[in-house]
């Protein structure tokens, strides 16, 4: 976005007059006025200042991509993304209108009915509604319950990104961060659970031995 969006989108979220915003972020009307408006452009400190007076901080946001495959023996695609994201608490849970079908709007807040907007939407939905309603950490909590009725090339598709998430997570907390850094031991019944608990989520015997023995040597 650029520094003129980002400013009225700020402002436009606390509810706030560009007069009110710029009292608070301590700089002038007319200024901030003309910052939105594209006429000045703020320089990144002074960006990073007005943001952070109306309550935001400025952050670097990994750029997601998606690669468009075709469904076997359909001519209906479908999007993988190149890495997970995560979504704040209210767009977790902003409820999922189909407008193709009859059916009523998924609600989000019930895990059976996410399960099954997360299914519709991996096999169905576009970049910008896979990017406004599934949660990286929630698409790995349902996974395990949500892989029996993906269809066969949409599991394939997002598998290996589910995976290497869960081969990062199996890694760090192996490591115990801080306590594996001062050669902390992992105890026998830390690493039993960790892989237990990511044998659940499909990977195989080779696959985690894998994992523990790049963690090992690192």
């Amino acid at each position: 976005m650029e520094a003129r969006s980002l400013l009225s989108a700020a402002r436009a979220a606390e509810g706030l007059t560009q007069a009110a915003a710029a009292r608070r972020a301590g700089t002038s009307q007319p200024t901030l006025s003309a910052y939105e408006r594209g006429a000045k452009s703020p320089t990144l400190p002074v960006l990073e200042r007005i943001l952070r007076a109306l309550g935001y901080e400025l952050d670097l946001t990994p750029r997601i991509t998606f690669r468009e495959l075709q469904l076997t023996g359909h001519r209906r695609t479908f999007h993988v993304a190149d890495r997970l994201w995560r979504l704040s608490p209210v767009d977790c849970f902003t409820p999922l209108t189909v407008r193709s079908s009859d059916r009523k709007p998924y609600d989000l807040t019930d895990r059976a009915d996410r399960d099954a907007a997360y299914i519709w939407l991996l096999e169905q939905g576009s970049p910008e509604q896979l990017l406004a309603h599934i949660d990286g950490a929630l698409l790995i909590d349902a996974w395990p319950e949500m892989v029996a009725s993906l269809h066969d090339d949409v599991r394939r598709a997002w598998a290996p990104l589910i995976d290497s998430t869960l081969n990062e997570w199996l890694i760090a907390r192996l490591r115990n961060q801080e306590g594996r850094r001062q050669q902390k031991p992992v105890s026998r019944p830390a690493r039993e659970r960790a892989i237990r608990s990511l044998a659940g989520y499909g990977l195989e015997a080779d696959e985690i031995r894998a994992v523990l023995r790049r963690e090992d040597t690192t």
